[in-house]
């Protein structure tokens, strides 16, 4: 009893602290208040409402009701949430009252991101889950089964009202009970940002893996709360307005509104900002504002209210509520931004979208009805004129229902359609909408080996879709076989509209996808039929490069590509969309990369058909999109089998295009695309994303203790003689390509400073052949990320220039330091060394006393991302 007094005056005390914070990146609250039905809103307005699924009860709760689980396949699903995106953080909270202790469901879900389980390909539908045991295990679990912790700390609250709490940042997670910490752990997730729903009160959403007991008060943030803001969340605090009416991004169906809400804990007044610009209302522009009341419900539209004259029909209108209470500090509390749209008189929202292309023949299409109306007269056909006028055999007479069949159409032609629509009174003209039948040809180059890393190319063939489902046996060709072979498909994809593309990959096994160079997917890993996805933003009418690839290893053999867009249904990526690879692709430095070096050589793919490269380089976009060979954007022609560009050193912060248009062996010309890079603002002496597997391993650029016998054109290196090892032979490249602070690579670096024969310190030395003057751009700061382990023994971890000018980390348990860690480093710790900055030979990194050694321990760190940037500017003098 004296701990939990303890533990809620400690409560009390914390009780006005961060209580803006704790809101403002609330993404799901459900308070479980309804007491019946099988509807659990979320109460933030983010639309998250939860669906009770099975014999979920509803009981009494901590506060009010609250929803009981206690039988197989029970649980809440709150739909395809993703915490994580934008952040890699989250917070996950609730008030449980704990019923399992010796039940015989072993695994029992408070919380779960997970399809199902798969125990022979390690169930990799697994996102995150959050859990208790029987034996009290309170235990939080990545995809893979591996447990962050577990040590039966919820026994002593058996069938007791408890907070529970896990915080993940960045891969450092923190477990709370009634606002304790109790557990710390890192853990490494697999993709949250896919379509697999959350669930309360279960593992995930197909199977048994339920709570046993009852769950109140639930929420989800996209970031890790501190303990204080853990603690406040305890007592029930909800600064913000909440649950507004209308519901964020409804239609509302009428001229005039009632807002309405429920108020903040702490509100006494309300600030009320409504308005037709988003931005306006969530900057709280003047113009918006429509006073200070302690009503909780505003009219607007109304004669002698705000807007008297009415809503206007097609407009979207935006709303925001200030929580006020002068009497604490910590007023006003701004909310969300809610919106609902009054609807046009016309029709909207078409189906196919306006401008869709690579449609079926048989389409079918349908609309949104504009206000009150009562028919729809459509007008269909292939001249745009003859729809806007009406005229000819366009017009297809009134309909009562909200679809048209224009029966079977043409390949490759564009039709145009509107819809007039007649309330009772007049009618109103619609706007005219187009789609383009798919034409036909198209598809994908795809190379078909045998073994599962491209041993032995056996066939080669135009596949029309990445949509293949072999199963076993019936793999794709007698010559490939049922199992073990890979594939690689190559092509170009276009888009039909300029906005943010999802691609999606469904494979069982190994997948990776790279669209316009930049790599989208990548789960190089036996699994089950599993989908993968990444975005990508494309310009209507562009073409982008593409290459898949797939290897299967046993078992069932699965391989589909799919995109979506807001104005695009996900589907597989039509035939029609696709073409065969004879641009110019695979750019490095990859589109719109950004942090780029200034000294670099442009690379590139060849076309397929391609005898030589014209090459366009330059400052503006548009230049180097519509020059030709007589413009100074044109640089000159290469050679098939030359497919790089050396444009010299490059402007500081400054962004580039560039394009490649291939000459064809048949005389014809493939114009490629614009790509961009922008230089970085610093100046890179290692990101670690050139080693590879080949002529470039890591330990012949970063000298370790065991240096290397033989190179194709380097004399061999015995090493310097400490007690490092850098790279790792277990994966594709020789790099950390998980635990990485930018790009898709780290370097890991294992020490031992007690090794028998070798001195006892660890270092790895790299020598400079470029970027030896840090003095240039003014730059006058050293900066690298370090990423440790808490198993690592503690040593001192140092940086040095030149070979002895030495400077350590001020921490001297840097190695222990679990999640990654900028270093920065006065550049003049090494000039007062001696050091010439202008002149920089070689730079190590060492884990030990360089200049004093003695026997110490070993363990394994990573790096990435060494740069020189300029010293920050000095604070203005008051």
């Amino acid at each position: 009893m004296f701990r939990k007094m303890k533990w809620f005056v400690a409560m009390l005390l914390v009780i006005g602290i961060c209580t803006d914070a704790v809101l403002a990146e609330l993404i799901g609250y459900w308070p479980f208040d309804e007491g019946q039905g099988n509807k659990a809103a979320d109460i933030t307005g983010n639309g998250n409402d939860g669906t009770l699924n099975g014999a979920v009860e509803w009981v009494p709760g901590y506060k009010d009701s609250g929803v009981h689980f206690d039988s197989a396949g029970e649980r809440v699903v709150v739909g395809p949430i993703d915490p994580t995106a934008g952040t890699n953080a989250m917070t996950l909270a609730a008030w449980i009252k704990w019923e399992g202790q010796g039940h015989t469901r072993e695994h029992q879900g408070i919380f779960g991101k997970r399809l199902g389980w798969d125990p022979d390909n390690d169930h990799p539908t697994t996102k995150w889950f959050w859990e208790t045991t029987p034996d009290g295990d309170l235990t939080f679990r990545k995809g893979g089964g591996a447990v962050a912790w577990g040590n039966g700390l919820i026994n002593s609250y058996p069938n007791e009202w408890i907070h529970v709490a896990v915080t993940w940042d960045n891969g450092a997670a923190v477990q709370y009970v009634n606002g304790e910490v109790v557990e710390t752990g890192n853990i490494t997730f697999r993709d949250s940002a896919d379509d697999t729903p959350v669930t309360i009160g279960c593992t995930d959403s197909t199977n048994n893996e339920h709570f046993v007991g009852i769950i109140d008060e639930a929420r989800i943030y996209n970031h890790a709360l501190t303990q204080p803001e853990i603690q406040n969340i305890m007592l029930g605090i909800f600064p913000t307005a909440f649950s507004p009416d209308p519901a964020d991004g409804t239609l509302h169906k009428d001229r005039w509104v009632t807002l309405s809400w429920e108020p903040g804990t702490s509100a006494v007044t309300h600030d009320v900002y409504f308005g037709d610009n988003f931005d306006d209302v969530n900057a709280g522009d003047e113009s918006t504002f429509q006073g200070n009341q302690a009503a909780t419900f505003f009219v607007v539209g109304f004669p002698g209210f705000a807007f008297p004259d009415g809503l206007v029909h097609g407009t979207t209108y935006y709303w925001r509520i200030d929580e006020v209470n002068d009497l604490d500090p910590n007023s006003p509390w701004a909310g969300n931004v809610w919106s609902f749209t009054v609807p046009p008189k016309t029709a909207f929202n078409p189906v196919p979208a306006d401008g869709a292309k690579f449609l079926e023949p048989d389409v079918e299409l349908s609309w949104a009805a504009g206000f009150d109306t009562i028919l729809h007269n459509v007008h269909f056909g292939d001249n745009f004129a003859d729809v806007d006028a009406g005229t000819g055999d366009t017009a297809k007479g009134p309909s009562g229902t909200l679809s048209f069949s224009p029966g079977t159409l043409e390949s490759g032609k564009t039709y145009y359609w509107r819809i007039d629509e007649f309330d009772g009174i007049e009618t109103h003209k619609g706007n005219i909408w187009s789609f383009t039948i798919a034409g036909t040809g198209g598809g994908v180059r795809a190379d078909y080996y045998t073994g599962m890393n491209f041993e032995n190319l056996v066939l080669t063939r135009t596949d029309p879709q990445i949509d293949f489902n072999w199963g076993d046996p019936g793999g794709p060709d007698p010559a490939v076989g049922d199992d073990n072979f890979s594939v690689q498909w190559a092509g170009e994809v276009e888009a039909a509209f300029t906005e943010t593309y999802t691609f999606y990959t469904n494979s069982d096994d190994g997948i990776r996808l790279l669209v316009d160079g930049q790599l989208l997917v990548e789960n190089w890993t036996n699994h089950a039929n599993t989908e993968n996805k990444g975005t990508i933003d494309l310009v209507a009418g562009n073409t982008y490069s593409f290459v898949m690839e797939y290897y299967e290893d046993g078992g069932g053999a699965v391989a589909q590509l799919r995109w979506s867009s807001p104005r695009t249904p996900k589907q597989i990526i039509p035939q029609a969309a696709l073409s065969l690879p004879v641009k110019a692709s695979s750019p490095n430095p990859s589109n719109r990369d950004v942090g780029v070096s200034q000294t670099l050589i442009l690379n590139w793919g060849a076309g397929e058909a391609a005898a030589s490269h014209e090459v366009y380089f330059g400052t503006d976009a548009d230049a180097v999109k519509n020059v030709d060979t007589s413009s100074p954007e044109y640089k000159g022609s290469r050679n098939l089998g030359s497919e790089s560009y050396d444009p010299g050193k490059l402007e500081w912060g400054t962004t580039y295009y560039w394009r490649i248009d291939e000459y064809n062996a048949d005389g014809t010309v493939s114009k490629g695309n614009v790509w961009s890079f922008t230089v970085a603002d610093f100046i890179v002496i290692d990101n670690f994303e050139d080693y590879d597997v080949g002529d470039n391993e890591i330990w012949w650029v970063w000298i370790d203790g065991l240096g290397y016998a033989s190179h194709p054109t380097l004399p061999a290196h015995p090493g310097n003689g400490t007690g490092s090892m850098v790279g790792d032979e277990t994966t594709g490249s020789y790099m950390e390509e998980t635990i990485v602070h930018g790009g898709g690579k780290s370097m890991p670096v294992f020490y031992d400073n007690n090794q028998q024969g070798k001195l006892r310190y660890s270092e790895v030395e790299k020598t400079l052949s470029s970027r030896r003057d840090w003095t240039e751009e003014s730059v006058g700061v050293l900066s690298l990320w370090f990423y440790g382990d808490a198993s690592n023994v503690a040593e001192p971890l140092y940086v040095a220039l030149n070979g002895n000018a030495v400077v350590t980390h001020d921490n001297p348990n840097a190695a222990q330091i679990e999640t990654w860690t900028e270093w920065t480093i006065d550049l003049q710790a090494f000039a007062d060394q001696g050091v010439n900055l202008a002149n920089v030979n070689t730079i190590a990194i060492g884990l030990g006393n360089k200049k004093n050694p003695v026997a110490g321990g070993s363990g394994t760190m990573y790096f990435d991302d060494i740069r020189l940037y300029r010293p920050p500017e000095p604070e203005p003098t008051p």
